[in-house]
């Protein structure tokens, strides 16, 4: 039996809103799935098409739907959720989510480090060359964040001949060049998906995102990798467990 709207002191958009919620938090629509047109909802409920679209927009909004131009309007699919106190490879940590990684490459090079970056890098005197990469990473064929990567030449002379659309870099550092990662540190802020990001993410202009910037260290400090990344904000979840013990807090973050 349909829940009925009726004229109230509640709102309508807002009770046909409610109806809406309560079949994707209760799976009755489920992620991914296609809710009815505008039309039939109008029909099944008794209401206008601005009460749907104001209903509709505001689960977009709170990002429990997502809008496919020309095709409708989606159940969003559950945050990605990952444990960072560990050092992570995002293929790895998808395959352990039950997800499919893969990447879609947009540039793979060589370029001469600036001043800036031989200082982050600590690049030595004979070799100031670093490898660039930047890959869309997705997971179930759904964009998740653009990552522009940068590994020093000298420790790793042909990464760029690597086929870095299939294979994990963290991997091939590990088993082809012996380099042992052994610790990162990671900063986060708050920020925009650029005009020149939200077609590679399929996501629209001006979407919150997370811009991390991480520096990835060999157990004796030196840097092997600088990445800088913009994820999706409707795709993460950032969660800070605090706890207390004796006079120390531990911080530990997933999403």
């Amino acid at each position: 039996m349909r829940e009925m709207i009726e004229e109230g002191s509640i709102p309508l958009y807002q009770q046909l809103k409610n109806i809406l919620k309560g079949q994707i938090l209760s799976g009755v629509l489920k992620p991914g799935d296609r809710i009815p047109p505008e039309a039939d909802l109008c029909r099944t409920y008794g209401v206008s098409r601005i009460t749907v679209r104001q209903a509709v927009k505001s689960l977009v909004e709170e990002g429990f739907l997502y809008r496919k131009q020309g095709k409708g309007t989606f159940v969003t699919p559950p945050k990605l959720r990952r444990r960072l106190p560990k050092l992570y490879s995002f293929s790895e940590d998808m395959m352990e989510l039950g997800l499919q990684p893969s990447s879609r490459l947009l540039e793979q090079t060589v370029i001469e480090a600036d001043e800036e970056l031989v200082e982050l890098l600590r690049l030595p005197p004979s070799n100031h060359r670093v490898n660039k990469l930047v890959r869309v990473r997705i997971a179930n064929n759904e964009p998740i964040l653009i990552e522009r990567t940068l590994v020093p030449v000298y420790l790793c002379p042909d990464l760029f001949k690597e086929d870095l659309e299939k294979g994990s870099l963290y991997a091939i550092l590990r088993e082809k060049y012996g380099l042992l990662l052994d610790h990162a540190y990671e900063t986060y802020e708050v920020g925009k998906v650029r005009k020149e990001e939200a077609q590679s993410l399929g996501c629209r202009v001006g979407l919150p995102a997370f811009i991390i910037e991480r520096f990835t260290y060999l157990k004796n400090e030196v840097p092997v990798e600088l990445t800088r990344s913009v994820a999706r904000g409707d795709r993460l979840r950032f969660t800070v467990k605090l706890v207390a013990d004796q006079a120390q807090i531990r911080r530990e973050i997933e999403f």
